[in-house]
């Protein structure tokens, strides 16, 4: 461990006494698997163990270079055909000045934001072992802490939001920007969108994440009796229902079982998640040690050793565990709408600078973004209200 490494463990195990020192060391175990990867824990850090961190796949930069003459990876090309020319391209455009000339970047010094990305991405997989970028992210999940206020927000992000990429400079869903331009992309293009700055990412792969659940003994969720259908092979329903990770799995990714499809998804996988963090507080400490080799040995992220220390400290200090979590999705409903033509699958039409003000709102209470009266958005243009 370097001398850095060892400043901030001192400022972070610090205490005047050995029971303390004891207590916080528990602590923090329980709390870095919930925040190295929220999909299944609470933020903290586990790297009282030097080792550790060697297990985490660290990027050096927060962006991805991008190959913008590689082929781009996007298995649903979008067909405007049945809208008139005109208002295609003033469609498009609306997308594109929003994504590239208009709108500040949101930033508050005491709002911690990191972005979750769950990637199906497998290392089991020999075709897709090494690129994780070329995974599916099916959860994009912004984690957004606030000291101040005491609370912690789970923003899930719709995979088939329809955006302007800038550097490939096409249009696509928003789960092509990883694809194609890894974790960093995905950052640039949210920020784009929403107009808020993003801290740093974290990136898992499915298989970490059955693993994880199995470890802690399953997770307990509300299964819909027409959900375990659709997934049939006798799937578990009812209420407080038991899962392991396989099973948790298959209800977090199931789209098709309802007619809002990505809408009820992504409230399953925030249901699997406040699961796992019940379970986390009352797992044992081999237990979390368990857990936290499997998700740090499954991890990509952006987010620098210090950083993830100084988080730990500020964990302990101001007492996460007990913030209040709030959830949302983004777009919500009054700023989306639901296209598609004959030849291609839907996506959701945005109008991002509401969407932008909303989540903003959200965020830090205030924002920088004023809206005109009868302004056109993407949703007018689309024929939409």
């Amino acid at each position: 461990m370097g001398s850095e490494q060892k400043e901030i463990m001192n400022e972070v195990y610090d205490a005047p006494v050995k029971e303390e020192k004891k207590k916080k060391k528990k602590f923090l175990i329980i709390l870095l698997p919930f925040f190295i990867i929220f999909l299944v824990l609470v933020i903290g850090v586990a790297g009282f163990v030097g080792y550790k961190f060697s297990l985490i796949e660290f990027d050096d930069t927060e962006k991805t270079t991008i190959d913008i003459n590689q082929e781009f990876f996007d298995d649903e090309t979008i067909d405007f055909d049945e809208i008139d020319d005109a208002t295609g391209r003033d469609f498009r455009e609306i997308l594109k000045n929003w994504a590239t000339k208009e709108g500040e970047k949101m930033s508050e010094k005491d709002v911690i934001n990191i972005l979750l990305i769950g990637s199906d991405a497998s290392s089991k997989d020999p075709n897709r072992a090494n690129v994780t970028e070329k995974g599916n992210t099916d959860v994009m999940m912004l984690v957004s802490i606030n000291p101040m206020k005491q609370t912690i927000k789970l923003v899930s992000f719709m995979r088939d939001s329809y955006t302007y990429m800038d550097q490939f400079d096409r249009y696509a869903k928003l789960n092509a920007a990883c694809a194609n331009g890894g974790p960093g992309y995905l950052v640039e293009t949210i920020e784009n969108d929403y107009k808020i700055k993003i801290d740093g990412y974290v990136m898992v792969d499915f298989d970490s994440f059955v693993k994880v659940i199995d470890v802690l003994g399953g997770v307990t969720v509300n299964v819909p009796a027409y959900v375990a259908n659709h997934l049939g092979h006798g799937f578990p329903s009812g209420n407080n229902v038991l899962l392991d990770g396989q099973q948790a799995l298959r209800f977090s990714r199931v789209r098709y079982s309802d007619k809002d499809g990505d809408i009820s998804r992504v409230a399953r996988q925030r249901q699997v998640i406040n699961s796992l963090i019940n379970r986390c507080k009352g797992a044992t400490l081999s237990e979390i040690n368990a857990v936290s080799d499997v998700i740090l040995a499954n991890i990509r992220t952006n987010i620098s050793r210090r950083a993830i220390l100084s988080y730990a400290a500020k964990a302990v200090a101001d007492g996460w565990p007990n913030f209040t979590v709030t959830e949302m999705t983004m777009p919500t409903p009054e700023t989306r709408m639901p296209y598609s033509s004959r030849a291609t699958a839907w996506i959701w039409v945005v109008d991002y600078p509401l969407a932008a003000q909303q989540l903003q709102l959200e965020l830090y209470g205030k924002t920088n973004i004023k809206l005109e009266e009868n302004r056109k958005t993407a949703i007018t243009v689309m024929g939409g209200r």
